[in-house]
């Protein structure tokens, strides 16, 4: 997989329910297309992708704080790149606890659309086995509930505490097994919130209405 040769390795995001890398033009596949920025780019998508999870990291950006899940296949390392705030990224973040770190996992997203909405999905399977989450609404094992805030006269679900529990899980659990360091968790300001809520509905990908 690639395009992007760094230090974290090669940079796959989610666009569409598909795993998305950015390509040079006149790449075999590539699709053309004109980003927010107004720039037209060229990707290549894949349904999913098979590798080991080596690494897990926060990161402030040009376009905000991401998560960076650094996984590598027989071949090489590439890194998965997906919004601090992104129901990908916390579908992944609930089902770690229940994988097996030494192992390599198959990851497939998707987008479908239920009652007339588009809902986001991830699914994780391992040893032919599809893992499931270990923090449900039936089950949150601590981890807390959404909660409905009006910003700018909008009503929207925040999931600030809920994404606080998840990377404090990650710094106390995941990363002492990968042999990384603790990734400090965002401390919530109001000037950023509101950017978080404008950059959650103005994404295609982040598409829970609901608290599970």
């Amino acid at each position: 997989m690639g395009f992007d040769n760094r230090a974290e390795g090669k940079f796959v995001t989610i666009l569409g329910g598909k795993f998305c890398q950015r390509v040079p033009e006149g790449t075999v596949g590539a699709v053309a297309r004109i980003n927010k920025l107004g720039k037209q780019v060229h990707e290549v998508f894949h349904d999913n992708f098979t590798g080991k999870l080596v690494s897990i990291k926060v990161q402030d950006g040009t376009y905000g704080k991401t998560w960076n899940f650094g996984f590598r296949d027989s071949a090489e390392l590439y890194t998965l790149q997906l919004s601090y705030s992104n129901s990908f990224a916390t579908a992944f973040l609930k089902m770690l606890p229940n994988i097996d770190l030494t192992k390599e996992m198959k990851v497939s997203p998707s987008v479908k659309e239920v009652d007339g909405k588009p809902k986001s999905s991830l699914f994780v399977n391992q040893n032919g086995v599809a893992v499931k989450h270990a923090f449900t609404k039936d089950n949150p094992n601590g981890m807390p509930d959404m909660e409905q805030v009006t910003v700018k006269g909008s009503l929207v679900w925040d999931d600030t505490k809920r994404i606080a529990f998840l990377h404090e899980m990650v710094n106390r659990d995941i990363i002492p097994k990968l042999g990384g360091e603790a990734q400090p968790v965002p401390a919530p300001t109001e000037d950023k919130f509101d950017k978080d809520v404008e950059e959650m509905k103005a994404s295609a990908d982040i598409t829970d209405d609901q608290p599970f």
